[in-house]
């Protein structure tokens, strides 16, 4: 099968199929073929095959010589043509899946799905543009004879139509995400910006400054949409997810000296800097647990919020919706604290964990952290 399509893909380039004949006899019965169909046995495939509409090229026939699939053949170049018959015909000899190629072209379409026929092509094949191992997969994905008799290749169709649809469907919602995103100031891309304006420059911006470049984000996307889904290929794998650092800064490194981006704190009368207040929130929990770890339950208990846990003990636990975005630092043995949360809500944290070992604030500890009113 290999040898047999890069010996098409070389004859596709020399330009040596002239006509919809030549593209039947050479590309598409050799290649039907390999994949286990025997031309010569018209219980298996027959050409030409007549429908009291018309006929179609080719049917490759199941049990009780019942048509599985229906291929129309085109001349090289005239793929677009024949569509709105070809699925004339499937609907009404009810098969469940039909192909329209032109030799280098193969689209492969469930003509019980919905939308127009683009929407119901669950995979587009170029032959020359794949590599022979790559081709020779999809072709007997879809057109293996064994996989055809026995209804495999229509499930895995009517699989990957579905996975096409979701992602066409998820495509289209990007924006209005987006815009929900900005409108209802998700703590977490908050501080996802935060952080990278940190990492970036050294220094952490105010959360009224964020709030206000995706204020102005968001008015500009009102006539705008630099966020579109790419609809050339719909067979391209979702672009990679960008995904942030698994754990803070560790609190045990040395503090960073006072600054504009410092968090000054007071814990049992001693004075304490923290280069963030992500390092803040762990040093003061390592503190605090460290006179009594078995009371971490009860603090998670306490601080467990409406989506999340904020202490866990994985990130799966932590941000049960995305873990992979879920950053996270050890503050005990076994014991994780999520960080992907606003200053408001880290201070929160910190006033539970005082309530559950019976500290008092401002008196056994004394924190500001910036916007966390």
């Amino acid at each position: 099968m290999i040898q047999l399509l890069a010996r098409i893909r070389s004859r596709l380039a020399a330009g040596a199929y002239g006509n919809e004949a030549a593209v039947s006899h050479g590309i598409v019965t050799p290649i039907l073929n390999a994949l286990g169909w025997d031309s010569a046995d018209p219980d298996q495939l027959a050409p030409e095959f007549s429908l009291n509409r018309g006929r179609v090229d080719f049917a490759l026939l199941g049990s009780g010589r019942r048509p599985s699939v229906f291929i129309e053949v085109k001349g090289v170049g005239r793929s677009v043509d024949g569509d709105r018959q070809l699925f004339e015909y499937a609907f009404h000899e009810g098969v469940p899946l039909c192909v329209l190629t032109d030799g280098r072209d193969w689209s492969f379409y469930l003509p019980s799905g919905q939308g127009s026929y683009e929407d119901r092509r669950v995979y587009r094949l170029q032959l020359d543009d794949r590599d022979p191992a790559e081709s020779e997969a999809a072709l007997t994905r879809y057109l293996g004879r064994d996989r055809v008799r026995s209804n495999v290749a229509f499930e895995d169709a009517q699989r990957d139509y579905r996975d096409a649809a979701g992602r066409r469907e998820a495509a289209t919602t990007i924006p209005r995400a987006w815009a929900e995103l900005l409108s209802e100031r998700e703590e977490l891309l908050l501080e996802l910006v935060a952080d990278k304006a940190e990492l970036m420059c050294g220094f952490r911006p105010m959360m009224s400054d964020v709030l206000g470049f995706l204020g102005d984000l968001r008015h500009r996307e009102g006539t705008s949409h630099p966020t579109r889904a790419a609809h050339s290929d719909r067979r391209a794998a979702p672009s990679p997810q960008p995904t942030v650092a698994a754990l803070a800064p560790s609190p045990t490194s040395t503090p960073a000296p006072a600054s504009s981006r410092g968090i000054a704190y007071r814990l049992f009368g001693k004075d304490q800097v923290a280069s963030s207040a992500n390092v803040a929130l762990v040093q003061i929990l390592e503190a605090l647990v460290s006179t009594d770890p078995t009371k971490i339950p009860d603090l998670a208990a306490k601080v467990q919020g409406r989506s999340r846990n904020h202490i866990a003990r994985s990130t799966q636990e932590i941000y049960p919706a995305r873990p992979d975005l879920a950053r996270a630092a050890e503050f005990h043995p076994g014991w994780l604290v999520g960080l992907n949360i606003a200053n408001r809500e880290k201070m929160g944290i910190i006033r539970s964990a005082c309530l559950v070992y019976g500290l008092t604030m401002p008196g056994d500890l004394t924190i500001d952290l910036p916007n966390a009113s």
